[in-house]
């Protein structure tokens, strides 16, 4: 397997870290472009391992960070706050375009990636994210949104007013304090594209295949957002899947330890069903 380590930049100048992983020789294969979730990055617990697996499934995978994520070169620790507090749905919208122009491009790939075959994963507000932009490019052929949100606007008013008073919002990593925060650019994008992000507007508009997987377990996302997002969509097109006893990370933590059977399951699903859509 080969692990090519990239940089790109959108269209803004910002810079997009990432790896594009596959299996030397044989002809171009479909690509999958994996985005990561809130306060994630794309060496955080399990993401290289996804990256890896699809290669074995018969995928180009590319694992990247959003140029805002607050992760510069040091993979592990968040070292660009202000970046991080800049980090708008928009941004990270942005980011996806780059890359999949980038593959389309063959800047990122060459001969390796079938830019007629391309999806998108996303996990938890990358699942968002992902169905945004699958709504969005039609070089996004089908999208899997794994633990996903079903919205973007998750903040309460007293939240939102705490916010416009001190110009910024405090973030915690997994309910933990953090020197994250978000600054007040990141209220103000989601205010101005309040029809834009609106994800079931987004799957009722849909025009590409969905996957929707999500764990009855899941603390940190409810399962009903996935089950609402379903409950819009052209169900001709649309798949979702409930696991029994699976929680918002599927079991796994950072630094990653191995794989275990959920991970297995939900990496057989996924590719059996890219296979089938794209």
């Amino acid at each position: 397997m080969v692990d090519r380590p990239f940089i790109i930049a959108n269209s803004s100048g910002d810079t997009i870290r990432g790896n594009l992983r596959y299996e030397e020789g044989g002809t171009a294969r479909p690509t999958l472009i994996i985005c990561h979730g809130f306060t994630a990055h794309k060496d955080w617990g399990p993401f290289p391992y996804f990256g890896e697996r699809f290669v074995r499934e018969g995928f180009a995978s590319i694992v990247f960070n959003f140029s805002h994520n607050g992760i510069a070169d040091n993979f592990n620790r968040f070292t660009e706050l202000r970046k991080f507090s800049k980090n708008t749905i928009s941004k990270e919208l942005e980011d996806v375009s780059a890359l999949v122009g980038a593959v389309s491009a063959r800047e990122i790939g060459n001969d390796i990636c079938d830019i007629s075959r391309i999806g998108i994963v996303g996990h938890s507000r990358g699942g968002g994210v992902a169905t945004l932009s699958a709504g969005m490019d039609a070089r996004l052929k089908a999208v899997a949104a794994w633990s996903t949100v079903g919205t973007f606007f998750r903040y309460s008013r007293h939240q939102q007013a705490v916010w416009r008073e001190q110009g910024f919002l405090p973030v915690k990593i997994r309910s933990r304090p953090s020197r994250l925060r978000y600054g007040i650019e990141v209220l103000r994008d989601l205010e101005a594209h309040r029809e834009l992000y609106d994800l079931k507007k987004a799957v009722r508009r849909l025009r590409v295949p969905l996957l929707l997987i999500h764990g009855r377990e899941d603390l940190s996302v409810s399962p009903k957002e996935a089950e609402d997002l379903y409950e819009v969509a052209d169900k001709s097109r649309t798949e979702l899947i409930l696991l029994d006893k699976v929680g918002h990370m599927y079991g796994a933590e950072t630094p990653f330890t191995g794989t275990n059977s959920t991970i297995e399951h939900i990496i057989e699903l996924t590719a059996g069903w890219f296979h089938r859509n794209l």
